[in-house]
């Protein structure tokens, strides 16, 4: 009995992660985007994707894992990292768009999500056993991710092509002057 509700429980607790995931992806995506149509896009799949994703922990409750949402969400996210590198093929307003941090974060969420992928879709599929051995998989694919995310962290935010070519000669000007 106390196995049943332990299990309960961790259904509960990674449903609810699937979603707050989701949304802090989904927000941090949408606030980088200057193209309004995507902006759009997200609040419309996202209200999609919260229907389902409550529809389905209530209709799913005997499965271990939140597999379909959770595989929706990855999908969905990398759809939304490559809506965010399509924006910035354009407008370049960057030299080498590997210098801005917003950059790092997205290659983070691709390679976690798309890396985990299938390990989503068949996680309730697979023995407790052999889910142990696959979620290896999970480990390894977050700390690519968390790798990423330190990159994105140490990167400092460039200013836009225009004003690099400004002030590029600013300090030789100044010294020359005093």
């Amino acid at each position: 009995m106390d196995s049943v509700k332990n299990e309960k429980l961790v259904y509960n607790v990674l449903s609810i992660y699937t979603i707050v995931e989701y949304t802090i992806f989904s927000l941090f995506i949408r606030s980088i985007l200057s193209n309004k149509l995507f902006k759009t896009l997200i609040i419309i799949i996202s209200a999609a994707f919260y229907l389902f994703a409550v529809l389905y922990f209530f209709l799913a409750r005997d499965s271990k894992f939140d597999s379909m949402s959770a595989s929706l969400e990855s999908i969905l996210i990398v759809s939304y990292c490559i809506f965010y590198l399509f924006d910035q093929l354009n407008k370049p307003q960057i030299i080498f768009i590997y210098q801005e941090p917003n950059f790092w974060f997205i290659v983070g969420f691709m390679v976690y999500l798309a890396g985990t992928l299938f390990l989503f879709i068949q996680a309730n599929n697979l023995d407790s056993e052999l889910r142990k051995d696959f979620w290896k998989i999970n480990l390894s694919a977050n700390t690519i991710k968390n790798i990423l995310f330190a990159i994105a962290f140490s990167r400092k935010k460039s200013e836009n092509l225009f004003s690099h070519f400004e002030n590029q000669y600013d300090d030789l000007i100044e010294h020359k002057s005093t």
